[in-house]
């Protein structure tokens, strides 16, 4: 098959690798610089997007922003039958585009890769799969690329749940920068939770600046999940707030977590 990858930053990297492995892999990016440390034997350098027939398949490893005009470019230049795949982290701003491309006889696939470039492996990871027209049908032509755990989920649910990721990134980065003056203290006086919740908050400065900021500019939950976090924050009640989560203790479990800490 010929795949045509559009964006050489980690994720395509981490895509072209895997999937030149047993086909024929072009990427595009704007940036040459990029195309030219992971072009090789195996892996193609594309000069432009103004001859696309001959790909079967591309994916979109771009800015959430970027995806519906690229969306619509590449439908209007690949062949029918072909496919259109993207992997943004949030799928309200793109999902529209993608719905669309089926009148031309494209099929459009739109899933999320719930790990990171550091995975390594690819085999353990999962995805979450959004349906564009017919959620079985883009599973399987997923499965016949991807080795990895594939998780339908609707659109709603997937985005709720990265607007708390997106969360999560703003809390990590915002407590990094407003300890800033204190981090020696920090470290000196670090118990296991704040050895543990550093290292979660050093691990969330590897993703990208942009993509961590469309994470909550472009998700349209976020504004309603930072409300519900600031409500409880700024109560500053902690009985009232434990008592408050109910469905947490039917998936986690408190006691093992806490013997987690001190086991490494």
């Amino acid at each position: 098959m010929e795949i045509l990858i559009i964006g050489a930053g980690e994720m395509g990297k981490l895509f072209s690798r895997y999937l030149s492995e047993e086909h024929y892999v072009a990427i595009y990016d704007l940036d040459r610089k990029r195309v030219e440390e992971i072009s090789g034997e195996k892996i193609k350098p594309l000069s432009g997007l103004s001859d696309l027939e001959g790909f079967e398949s591309a994916l979109l490893c771009v800015p959430i922003s970027k995806v519906p005009r690229l969306v619509e470019e590449l439908s209007g230049k690949m062949r029918k039958g072909s496919v259109i795949m993207e992997i943004s982290s949030v799928k309200s701003p793109v999902i529209e585009s993608m719905r669309k491309i089926w009148r031309l006889g494209i099929k459009g696939i739109s899933f999320h890769p719930l790990f990171g470039p550091g995975i390594g492996d690819i085999r353990y990871g999962r995805a979450a799969v959004i349906e564009v027209t017919n959620i079985e049908d883009e599973i399987s032509y997923l499965s016949s690329l991807f080795p990895f755990e594939l998780i339908p989920m609707s659109l709603e649910d997937h985005d709720r749940a990265m607007a708390w990721l997106g969360l999560i990134h703003l809390i990590t980065n915002s407590f990094l920068s407003s300890s800033d003056d204190d981090s020696n203290s920090l470290r000196l006086a670090s118990t296991k939770t704040i050895s543990w919740f550093l290292r979660i908050s050093a691990a969330t400065l590897n993703q990208s600046e942009t993509l961590s900021q469309e994470l909550i500019t472009q998700n349209p939950y976020f504004e309603e999940v930072l409300g519900k976090f600031l409500k409880e924050l700024n109560s500053r009640d902690f009985k009232e707030i434990r008592g408050k989560i109910k469905k947490w203790f039917e998936i986690i479990d408190i006691k093992d977590s806490y013997e987690f800490l001190y086991r490494f």
